[in-house]
């Protein structure tokens, strides 16, 4: 991208219509359109992360008040920002559940939908039928939605009430009710059978004359959930589908690996279960009969006539008396057995009649078969050849055999329904190594992304910084000619402030001596302190240097740059006189 803009800006600079720019403004132009677009690259990187750390308070489909909670934001000095497009209100990512929390203390939460509340108000006389049967559709539909919404995979609801008005007219169907609830599910979630049957029933039961069938259930996604069960003779939630199927594999694998698992590893084999269930709801009724009848009633009836009058053929015959039996208890006998009419001999007549009913024993036997029946297992088992007692034999067929009466014994296989149970060894691949924790994807992509803002940092300092110092450096830094000319002087001036110190140090040794010598004649006949000057009665005399600690011969330049400032400014005649002969020395005078 440098050669590219640098490409450019050289073509720009050969043509001739653009004025021909100075080396040394090239030379501070480059560093410059380097850094600033870096650090627009920098403002733009941080926008975009600073964006991207911002989550919305409350989900789009929530009602809650905006202005409200840009007031509680604002009183508590909480930055946030409002998205372009829905309009939700976005806070840190950081500070989300403190908002969250602030906002519930506050009073400000989401708004559910209105419910039977709609009826608590107070309207004026006159109002009509309609408006109080709209308002009360209204405030069931809210109720509704309510209830809905305390489902945990349900995020919002709506439902949408169609109800039928009563009629008088008992033979007429007239219009039946019906319902529509729409649920707006959270991310990742679903709803399961139990639960769309939950609410089509609560729906259905909520309202007079709804029947679950009329009722419909969608999600945001336009998918029909009622279509996925079955109403009309009740919902067994274990029995749908292939819920039943997986049911029975999951509980078949869990007890395969809690037999084999503890003794031989859970990597040591392999197994695949198959359950054939039957859905079919299955509603049977056996009628049986005993073998012999049974008497189940019995009547008998008597009859006696004792002015039976004489009726036959008139003659002589009818009108003599029977003639007497050779054994009168076999005649009585054969009398009472064929229950016919007898005329005894005085004059009466008797008859006898039995009725008997006859049935055979029956029973019946009602049975309803749900459905998720299981009709057949199949498993299958292949042990690792490695996990053997001996890995270099392998299993043995008789250890095989202790391992499939085991399963069979634990797993209820059943021959007579068909099931199956296979058991095998085989040798097993190698096991993948563990994958490193540098060869993991997210500690990848932390590596790339810690990586890239290494480079990032690196290229900043090379492209950035260091130009801009190099410009800064240039800039202030004098000229090596002129900087080692300031250099030399500084150095002689720091020797001949040592050699002024010493020659200082010199004169006011002799002086004193000086000063020392003449005191006696002084004292006595009043000559003065000083050769060449006059001194006042009286005046004390004071050497030159005699209160001042001069430093010793190669001490710092600090230290003695600081006693020549004392010095000066204590006797700064004395200073100057030196200084004036130290450049009369050097060929420099005034």
């Amino acid at each position: 991208m440098i050669n590219t803009i640098k490409s450019a800006f050289e073509r720009w600079r050969a043509n001739p219509a653009v004025p021909a720019l100075s080396p040394n403004l090239l030379k501070t132009l480059y560093p410059l359109l380097t850094l600033a677009i870096g650090l627009t690259a920098l403002i733009l990187m941080y926008m975009w992360n600073n964006q991207a750390s911002y989550k919305p308070v409350f989900g789009a489909r929530e009602r809650v008040s905006a202005p409200d909670m840009m007031t509680v934001l604002d009183s508590d000095h909480i930055p946030y920002r409002i998205h372009p497009d829905s309009g939700q209100v976005l806070v840190p990512d950081s500070m989300l559940g403190k908002v969250r929390m602030l906002l519930a203390a506050k009073g400000v939460t989401a708004q559910l939908p209105a419910g039977l509340e709609l009826m608590d108000k107070n309207d004026p006389l006159g109002v009509s039928q309609f408006v109080q049967d709209v308002r009360f559709r209204r405030g069931l539909e809210g109720e509704l939605a309510q209830s809905i919404m305390t489902l945990d995979a349900i995020s919002h609801a709506r439902v949408h009430l169609s109800i039928a008005k009563s009629t008088s007219f008992v033979s007429s169907d007239g219009e039946k009710s019906s319902a529509s609830v729409v649920v707006a599910l959270k991310p990742g979630r679903t709803l399961e059978p139990e639960a769309i049957a939950a609410v089509v029933n609560m729906v259905a039961g909520s309202v007079a004359s709804l029947a679950p069938q009329r009722v419909s259930l969608v999600d945001q996604a336009g998918n029909l959930l009622s279509s996925h069960i079955d109403l009309t003779e009740g919902f067994d939630a274990g029995t749908t589908g292939n819920d039943a199927s997986k049911r029975y594999a999951d509980e078949v694998k869990a007890n395969i690996k809690g037999l084999i698992g503890p003794v031989i590893g859970d990597d040591n084999y392999r197994m695949s279960v198959a359950a054939a269930v039957d859905n079919d709801r299955v509603e049977e009724t056996v009628e049986k009969y005993g073998a012999d009848p049974k008497v189940t009633s019995e009547a008998m009836r008597e009859e006696q006539d004792r002015n039976r009058m004489v009726m036959g053929v008139p003659g002589t015959l009818s009108n003599r008396p029977p003639p007497a039996a050779a054994n009168p208890a076999a005649a009585n006998q054969q009398t009472a057995g064929t229950g016919a009419d007898a005329q005894q001999p005085d004059g009466t007549a008797r008859k006898n009649a039995t009725t008997r009913q006859y049935a055979y024993d029956r029973s019946i036997i009602q049975t309803k078969r749900s459905r998720g029946r299981l009709e057949k297992l199949s498993v299958a088992v292949v042990l690792a050849q490695a996990a053997a007692p001996t890995p270099k034999n392998g299993w043995s067929p008789a250890e095989i055999a202790n391992i499939d009466k085991i399963l069979r014994n634990g797993l209820g296989i059943n021959a007579e329904r068909g099931d199956q149970l296979v058991v095998s060894a085989m040798n097993f691949p190698r096991k993948a190594a563990p994958v490193q924790w540098w060869e993991e994807r997210d500690n990848i992509v932390d590596i790339t992304k810690y990586a890239g803002y290494a480079i990032a940092a690196l290229l900043g300092y090379l492209l950035l910084a260091r130009p801009l110092l190099r410009l800064v450096t240039m800039r202030f830094t004098p000229d090596p000619k002129e900087a080692a000319r300031i250099t030399a002087e500084r150095r002689a001036a720091e020797q001949a402030a040592v050699v002024a110190a010493k020659e200082a140090k010199e004169a006011a040794a002799k002086e004193q001596a000086a000063l020392a010598g003449g005191a006696a004649p002084g004292t006595a006949g009043g000559a003065p302190a000083l050769g060449g000057a006059g001194a006042a009665p009286g005046m004390p005399v004071v050497p030159l240097l005699e209160n001042y600690d001069l430093p010793p011969p190669g001490s710092a330049v600090d230290v003695m740059v600081d006693h020549l400032k004392v010095l000066a400014a204590k006797e700064p005649e004395r200073v100057a006189e030196v200084v004036k002969q130290w450049m009369q020395k050097n060929g420099r005078t005034q």
